[in-house]
């Protein structure tokens, strides 16, 4: 009986335990959430150091390119 009810469940118990892992790293403060706005943030300081005589428009278009292209989290190859 147990054979089929892991056949049938295990998934979700897999999935039920990531998220509880996930929560716990994120409770103690080591997986926080990302904040997008202080990426952007970042992204906008850093592409403005590298135009710094581009027009605002034009920053702000390569920062929301930027912001597009990074990975979503969990994304990363080792």
């Amino acid at each position: 009986m147990s054979d089929s009810f892991m056949h049938y469940h295990q998934s979700a118990l897999d999935n039920q335990m990531e998220d509880n892992a996930i929560q716990d790293l994120q409770d103690a403060g080591i997986y926080p959430d990302p904040d997008n706005d202080a990426v952007l943030e970042n992204l906008y300081e850093q592409v403005k150091d590298e135009f710094p005589d581009a027009p605002d428009t034009v920053i702000e278009y390569t920062v929301q390119k930027k912001f597009e292209e990074l990975p979503e989290p969990g994304d990363y190859d080792d």
